[in-house]
């Protein structure tokens, strides 16, 4: 990354406030449902994030890719935890991963090809640093796009037997179904094999 304010830093920033609203999104369901975890407001305050400030107001300058990390690390770590809690206290996986779905339907735009698709999912999806190229284009057709992912950046926030890496996972495939639904496009992932047809 470079040692100015640019683009690519905006556009990332935009990733993390897209997961900081997931993490608020499941965390105001469980409140608004009773989830036990969720009852007295203390969890809800650890993990959701109500600084989303614009990036300029904030970053650190002189340290903008630690900065970035930072904020990633803090934003996937939260996350983890919200869920991981959730879940230890009683079983309420569909309701999650039915806010996610929700909130991604709150975030679809119009796609007309399967690379508009993929698209609004790159622009939305936290995955690391653009540095990491996590994701490798395999196949760019008008109606079947198709990507490797080359690591799981996510898996070592999820450590706990109550939410391992497959949860993650679940609840991420959850939001791009809302993401996409109606728009005659489908997310398929095998194994990090990923397609939208």
């Amino acid at each position: 990354m470079s040692a100015f304010l640019g683009p690519i830093h905006y556009w990332l920033y935009n990733k993390i406030k897209v997961q900081e609203d997931l993490t608020a999104a499941i965390a105001e369901a469980g409140s608004r449902n009773g989830w036990a975890a969720l009852k007295d407001g203390s969890l809800k305050a650890e993990c959701v994030d109500n600084d989303l400030a614009p990036l300029e107001t904030q970053i650190d300058t002189a340290n903008i890719h630690g900065w970035l990390q930072t904020r990633i690390d803090d934003a996937e770590a939260r996350y983890a935890r919200l869920v991981t809690e959730i879940l230890k206290q009683e079983p309420r996986l569909e309701e999650i991963t039915e806010a996610a779905f929700l909130y991604g339907k709150s975030l679809r735009t119009t796609t007309e090809t399967a690379m508009d698709a993929y698209r609004l999912l790159d622009e939305s999806l936290l995955d690391g640093m653009p540095c990491d190229n996590v994701n490798q284009v395999t196949q760019n057709d008008a109606r079947d796009f198709r990507w490797q992912r080359t690591a799981d950046l996510h898996g070592k926030y999820w450590t706990d037997p109550a939410a391992p890496p497959d949860v993650y996972y679940q609840i991420r495939e959850a939001m791009i179904r809302g993401m996409l639904e109606d728009t005659g496009f489908d997310f398929v992932d095998e194994s990090g094999s990923c397609r939208i047809a």
